[in-house]
């Protein structure tokens, strides 16, 4: 707010009496850059009262030297901090706000997520397979099948080798439903015109399955994998891991959908996660803003949408052999939250398994957790 370089002593006191009212303003930075009306220790003598004001700090930068220090020493007695230029003030709110937030996230204590019905043994075991064949990459039928595991809902997907196989489970799953390449050497399915969306009928299915299988080499065309279509009212987000050198397996959270990568609305963290990490990550990015809760749009479920980041970090601490894992989109609304594409890739079969890399965070210390009952039954 810039009150003109002719502000008497009052008009200071009224706009900042002002903008300490409002709920929007978490502190005050007072910059005085004294001219030849400026009373800098009269201005300084009106701010006296705003030294102590309830949960926001107040800094002064009074610019000027021997001429403000008069004013200087008024901020000081009651308490006002004083700085000989903004930017070194701004510095000091960045570490007040730093400070307050790891404050914060000290004493607060994260929801425990609950065990998924599905064994996480799973999981193991189907990458145990795929190591077996020799293979790094997972069909997106095995990867969603990985992702299920740790309680990360997926679409249904059903696999098909011939065309009559695929217009059967078309049927059985019901129309609309989308065609996508199976296989276990091609990633990026779109890349190569290996999706088909909408297909309302048989005759529509055949022709996609005809498509999609002229359109790769025959040695990477196992069939495709038939999926409903899923129409919501929602957002694209994107769940990812990979390995950093230095930091090991780091998670990935942020918008998705096919423009990832020139929207780049993403945040990183260190597995494993828990609610309150979650959350954390999730706050970094934009378009948690809309996932709140925007022109007149319903707020997903947030605390849901915590747990799935939660499951996920498990999932990338766990299976040790994940080398990349992408799930994108995963579309989350107010009716449901589910993944609709997932690949997985793992280290190559002749990574020795005390060679592949660790977590830089240690889990949750969840050993320690007890509950106890006090009376009139409160539990802690």
């Amino acid at each position: 707010m810039d009150i003109l370089g002719d502000a008497p002593p009052d008009r200071w006191e009224k706009a900042i009496a002002l903008v300490a009212a409002d709920p929007n303003c978490d502190g005050l930075l007072i910059v005085l850059a004294p001219q030849g009306m400026t009373d800098p220790a009269a201005v300084a003598a009106r701010l006296e009262r705003f030294a102590h004001l309830r949960g926001k700090p107040v800094l002064a930068s009074w610019m000027g030297g021997l001429m403000v220090e008069p004013g200087e020493k008024v901020l000081n007695a009651a308490g006002i901090p004083t700085f000989s230029f903004p930017d070194s003030a701004a510095g000091v709110f960045q570490s007040m706000w730093s400070y307050s937030e790891n404050l914060q996230s000290l004493y607060e204590t994260p929801s425990l997520v609950e065990e998924t019905d599905t064994p996480t043994g799973d999981a193991t075991a189907i990458i145990d397979n795929v190591r077996k064949l020799r293979r790094t990459l997972l069909t997106e039928a095995e990867s969603k099948r990985v992702l299920a595991a740790y309680g990360i809902p997926v679409v249904e997907t059903a696999v098909a080798s011939t065309e009559e196989d695929a217009v059967r489970e078309a049927a059985r799953i019901g129309y609309p439903v989308a065609l996508k390449l199976h296989s276990e050497t091609i990633t990026h399915k779109t890349d190569v015109g290996g999706v088909r969306l909408n297909l309302r009928g048989e005759q529509a299915v055949r022709e996609a399955y005809r498509a999609i299988r002229d359109a790769v080499p025959a040695g990477d065309f196992l069939g495709v994998a038939a999926q409903p279509m899923i129409k919501l009212d929602g957002y694209e987000l994107i769940l990812g891991s990979s390995i950093d050198q230095q930091f090991g397996p780091v998670v990935l959270f942020g918008g998705g959908g096919q423009l990832v990568e020139v929207y780049k609305d993403r945040a990183l963290a260190l597995p494993p996660l828990n609610t309150t990490l979650a959350r954390r990550v999730m706050e970094q990015t934009k378009i948690f803003t809309a996932l709140c809760g925007v022109r007149g749009r319903k707020p997903v479920h947030i605390d849901e949408l915590e747990r799935i980041l939660v499951r996920f970090s498990r999932l990338v601490a766990e299976q040790r052999w994940i080398k990349e894992i992408d799930v994108n989109p995963l579309l989350v609304s107010p009716e449901r939250i589910v993944a609709l594409d997932a690949r997985i890739v793992l280290h190559q079969p002749e990574t020795r398994e005390e060679d592949l890399p660790r977590c830089a965070i240690r889990p949750y210390p969840q050993q320690f957790v007890k509950t106890w009952v006090f009376e009139g039954g409160r539990r802690f």
